[in-house]
């Protein structure tokens, strides 16, 4: 494997590779291996860090500020990947490849913390997305029973912004609360979910309760709330832009084009119970429903935990699961 590869595989890791732990060393480092062979190995860098984003997407903030300081250096080379990664992003939405769409908008949202990509384009993007969520769950111009669809492309929306919530808030603070405004609205029109199966085996009082609990795209929501009121900090997710930042604001910052999202599913010709939970049944499973969040952290080990934090890990872990399945 050639040398540069392997630098943009084990980035962040603890390897014979990498002389240092140091995260401002390991960007430099495949920084400079990269740039050297930019001229002739192109194509090659170009596919394989996408590659890399979208199987190690735990990386992503590393390979985000590695594509920073190659913008300072090879503007065309930065603007082909953004170019791919367009094409890419548009071909899973199409494709409703549900996992593809979620990394890809993080890795778009560390880009522009990067100064890669104009923050504007990445509200573009939330906008099309929220846009199409509203219309699919509204009772009079949508299809209801595509809430799933919604449901994930608002979750897709506010997964992003733990890795750039701070840096759309500081460039883009009007936008940024108006798709927040949205969100708003969406969240108090869309149908509360829960599973009655999980609830079997519980006495009465406990369905109830269960039943009145937050289904996890209302607990993000409340979780993003909390992370937007303590100012977008957070210990979860690494931002090794930051050691660069006064390089990287002399990028270019490329626009990223508009998107769509497939066409809103026709309502069944006869609407009824059985036709309408027929719907309802495939979108679930184009668009698999997260029910709980995961509690993986014993109650004494939770103090020091943001809210946020622990939707992050999860995060990292679906992001392992999907790798070792072989996505």
């Amino acid at each position: 494997m050639s040398s540069w590869k392997s630098l943009l595989l084990r980035i962040g890791d603890k390897c014979p590779e990498y002389n240092s732990s140091d995260p401002k060393e390991h960007i430099e480092t495949c920084y400079g291996a990269l740039r050297r062979e930019l001229d002739h190995s192109e194509s090659d860098i170009l596919s394989f860090l996408l590659q890399c984003a979208e199987q190690l997407p735990h990386k992503i903030p590393f390979y985000g500020t590695v594509v920073g300081l190659l913008n300072l250096a090879n503007e065309d080379f930065v603007k082909k990947l953004v170019e791919t990664t367009h094409t890419n992003f548009q071909d899973a939405l199409d494709s409703e490849d549900c996992n593809r769409i979620r990394i890809l908008m993080r890795f778009l949202t560390v880009i522009m913390c990067s100064k890669v990509l104009q923050p504007s384009s990445i509200v573009v993007v939330f906008e099309t997305l929220l846009s199409s969520a509203a219309t699919t769950v509204d009772e009079e111009k949508g299809n209801p029973s595509w809430q799933a669809r919604a449901d994930f492309y608002i979750t897709c929306i506010l997964s992003c912004l733990p890795w750039g919530g701070a840096e759309l808030i500081e460039q883009v603070p009007e936008e940024i609360e108006r798709v927040m405004v949205g969100i708003e609205a969406y969240m108090s029109i869309r149908k509360h979910v829960s599973d009655d199966g999980l609830l079997f085996f519980e006495d009465e009082d406990e369905n109830e309760e269960g039943l009145k609990e937050k289904d996890f795209l209302e607990d993000l929501w409340d979780r993003i709330q909390i992370l937007s009121s303590n100012g977008w900090k957070l210990n979860s997710v690494p931002r090794p832009h930051l050691s660069f930042e006064a390089q990287l604001v002399a990028g270019k910052s490329h626009d990223f084009g508009p998107v769509s999202c497939p066409p809103q599913p026709d309502l069944p010709s006869t609407l009824s119970v059985i036709t309408c939970g027929k719907q309802k049944h495939d979108a679930e499973l184009m668009y698999p429903q997260r029910i709980r969040r995961l509690n993986i952290f014993p109650e004494d080990k939770t103090e020091d935990l943001q809210p946020i934090d622990r939707f992050v890990v999860e995060e990292y872990l679906l992001d392992v699961l999907f790798y070792f399945n072989g996505w």
